[in-house]
């Protein structure tokens, strides 16, 4: 996953929240699988509903906690109800701008994934996500898909 300015998106080894990394390589990479709280959600909404798994650690999901994102076990969770909404979210397109994709939180519903000022990724109310010209990074991203071993994967730039 990488930011719109090209900043890698990481996992702090030290404390497990998503965050802008100050070097281009080593981009930590998710798989969007199917939505952990499909069964809390309307009908209409299932088919778009996500979860990103944590690929270097088993049955781990990127969650918000909070106002921000963090990688955590499903299995290591007191409170798995909480967790399957924390790692749920809406997949989006044209939300902000034409072409581009937002992520909504299920638990939160006008909340969004962006990146905050400090470089950790989080979710701010929609009403607070600046515009395209400011210095703050706006929620949407482009997904762009490649072929990797054989396989599809799914790139996304902040």
């Amino acid at each position: 996953m990488y930011s719109k300015t090209g900043q890698a998106v990481q996992v702090s080894n030290l404390s497990g929240e998503v965050v802008l990394s100050d070097d281009v390589g080593g981009a930590t990479t998710f798989q969007l699988v199917g939505c952990r709280a499909w069964d809390t959600i309307p009908d209409e909404q299932r088919p778009h509903c996500f979860s990103m798994m944590y690929v270097n650690q088993a049955d781990s999901y990127v969650r918000h906690h909070d106002s921000f994102l963090r990688v955590d076990p499903a299995n290591e969770t007191y409170d798995l109800p909480q967790f399957d909404l924390d790692s749920s979210f809406i997949l989006l397109s044209d939300t902000f701008y034409p072409g581009l994709y937002g992520l909504k939180s299920i638990n939160s519903p006008y909340y969004y994934i962006t990146s905050h000022d400090d470089g950790r990724l989080g979710i701010i109310q929609r009403g607070h996500i600046s515009n395209y010209y400011t210095t703050r990074p706006v929620s949407e991203f482009m997904v762009i898909t490649r072929p990797v071993n054989a396989r599809s994967c799914v790139y996304f730039s902040f």
